[in-house]
This record gives C-alpha cells, sequence and structure tokens, in this order.
C-alpha cells in the first residue's frame, strides 16, 4: 500500500516548490476507505486546532494525513500510509509532523502508521 501512496503522490499536480505527501487510510483486510493529497489552498477546522494545539498557528493548510482523517468515515479507519514525494519523483522521509502526530492520537481514526522514511 505504501507504493500505491508513493504513485499518487507523483501525480499530484503542485507547482514544483510544494512538498507532495499523500495518504491513504485502510481498513483491518487492507481496503482502502480513505485517501488524500496536502493542500497548499485548503483548510479546516480540525487542522486549525490541532496546529494550535502544538503552538503553530499558522500550519493551516491541510496536511494530507488530517485530510484522509476527515474523509474517513467513523470506526472504518485501521492503518495509514503516508508518502512524501521530491521534485523528481524520488520518496523521500514523511514521518508525521507535530500537527499530526497530535491530530493522529488525539481523533483515534487510526490504530497505526506506515510512511516513507
Amino acid at each position: 500500500m505504501l507504493d500505491y501512496a508513493i504513485e499518487k503522490a507523483r501525480e499530484i499536480d503542485l507547482d514544483e516548490n510544494y512538498v507532495r505527501v499523500y495518504a491513504v487510510i485502510t481498513d483491518k483486510r487492507g481496503r482502502i476507505v480513505s485517501e488524500a493529497h496536502n493542500s497548499y489552498t485548503k483548510t479546516h477546522p480540525i487542522q486549525a486546532r490541532f496546529a494550535k494545539y502544538v503552538g503553530n498557528e499558522e500550519a493551516v493548510y491541510l496536511h494530507a494525513e488530517i485530510r484522509a482523517m476527515v474523509n474517513c468515515k467513523e470506526g472504518q479507519g485501521h492503518k495509514m500510509y503516508v508518502a512524501r514525494v521530491g521534485r523528481t519523483g524520488n520518496p523521500l522521509p514523511a514521518c508525521p509532523c507535530k500537527i499530526c502526530q497530535a491530530a493522529i492520537e488525539g481523533l483515534g481514526v487510526v490504530k497505526s502508521v506506515e510512511y516513507t522514511v
């Protein structure tokens, strides 16, 4: 599933100066229940809430992990896969930032996270 997330991150159409991150949430059987990429134009109250919680209020644009959790129906999520790719499409470390880590723990949508290293 991480390979799938990497391929989807490569497809994101963003200016080359922006980071491309893609998150996929699966259920216990490994079926995709939600997926999303980061946005530099959209925000969400949950993004703002956790940004404020960790003291990073200016980070209001939707991160892929939070966007995927917001789109996930309650009780469906089990595991999250997060991929980050560079300008040339090469995988980069995608360890969740403080905001996303707080949201993962606080929302309880997924039990574990696997990401590109």
